[in-house]
């Protein structure tokens, strides 16, 4: 196949999760010294805490809000708030991502009774008269279909029950409202770009109140018998999250992240306006993510050709739609992606567009 003279993306990686290295990133820059060490150790503890200082520093996360770090990634994280936390009260479950239908799943399985908004179709699923007296459970930004709640002034100021959050994607891109959050959970994979498999809870004195009524359970979901520390981390992969601490630090940490995820996503909305072959999946621009995109395809063709030529060509690596969607790409535009690298990776859609659809 002659392939055109377009320039191609520097970094081909746009994948939403793990993500994109930050720049400035190096094997080379990571600190070995603690490596091969036991984590409880006084030095290595101190080491764990000072980048669990640096998140509660960024973030701007209440001092009175208790931080957690899991084994799981964002899945550990949230399955020991479901074991650990919910099922004293009734859940509203507000899902519009395959994610948030995954924690419902898991909360039917433990017989909780759950109150089931769902929309899978792009759209916002009701927020009306949400009782004050239940605990509340969402996907602050769905990464499987790009639609996020943004604000949550849809709840009375005064909600009795728990609001629980999965802000994986959103958080380090929006300055979220934690005394509004009784529980959120997260990795480090999306937009610091560090490694997978650990996750961080961090709760309220509120949510660990509700800590004291829960019956015995798996070690690996009881924060009542741990501290800041849920099973041994990986030092490798804390170290790694310290530098991607720093480079986000030094490249102007949370305004300055939020401004590259719009100026990102600009980037995608405006050739999506001049698209033929893909449309938004979140019509609404209100309920529209910073970061991630997910762009149904309108018509079918060549799909695995499609993706095989970004992939093989080193175009773009991992934009194929999550597996539960409708056939699409998903592109991550959080800010370790570079703007000239979405700008010649949509060049090159729309040729392939040309090639692999007609």
């Amino acid at each position: 196949m002659n392939l055109p003279d377009i320039k191609k993306p520097k970094d081909p990686r746009f994948s939403c999760g793990p993500t994109k290295k930050p720049e400035g990133w190096s094997l080379k820059k990571i600190n070995n010294k603690f490596l091969g060490r036991y984590h409880r150790s006084e030095d290595v503890r101190k080491f764990i805490e000072e980048q669990i200082l640096k998140i509660r520093k960024i973030l701007n996360i209440p001092n009175d809000y208790k931080i957690f770090i899991m084994p799981g990634s964002c899945t550990g994280a949230m399955e020991a708030v479901i074991w650990s936390i919910l099922g004293k009260r009734k859940v509203s479950a507000i899902i519009y991502d395959y994610w948030g239908k995954a924690w419902y799943d898991d909360m039917k399985k433990l017989n909780y009774k759950v109150d089931c908004r769902l929309a899978l179709d792009g759209s916002m699923p009701s927020l009306k008269d949400i009782p004050t007296d239940n605990d509340v459970i969402i996907v602050w930004t769905g990464t499987t279909t790009g639609i996020s709640i943004n604000k949550l002034d849809f709840l009375d100021t005064n909600h009795e029950g728990l609001i629980i959050s999965d802000v994986n994607s959103a958080v380090f891109i929006y300055d979220l409202p934690w005394s509004k959050i009784d529980v959120s959970v997260f990795s480090w994979q999306k937009a610091l770009g560090s490694e997978s498999q650990h996750g961080v809870v961090i709760m309220s004195p509120k949510a660990m109140n509700e800590l004291k009524s829960k019956k015995v359970l798996p070690k690996i979901f009881d924060f009542k018998i741990n501290d800041f520390l849920i099973n041994t981390p990986s030092l490798l992969s804390v170290a790694d999250l310290e530098l991607c601490i720093d480079l986000y630090n030094e490249s102007g940490g949370l305004l300055s992240s939020k401004k590259k995820c719009e100026e990102n996503s600009s980037i995608i909305n405006n050739w999506v306006d001049s698209n033929k072959y893909v449309e938004r999946f979140v019509k609404r621009k209100k309920y529209q993510a910073l970061s991630p995109f997910y762009l149904p395809f309108k018509q079918k063709f060549r799909y695995d050709n499609f993706f095989n030529f970004l992939s093989n060509n080193k175009i773009a690596y991992d934009i194929r739609n999550y597996r539960m969607c409708k056939p699409g790409i998903r592109i991550w535009t959080g800010p370790t992606i570079k703007k000239n690298d979405l700008i010649a990776l949509t060049n090159w859609l729309d040729w392939c567009f040309n090639k692999f659809v007609s």
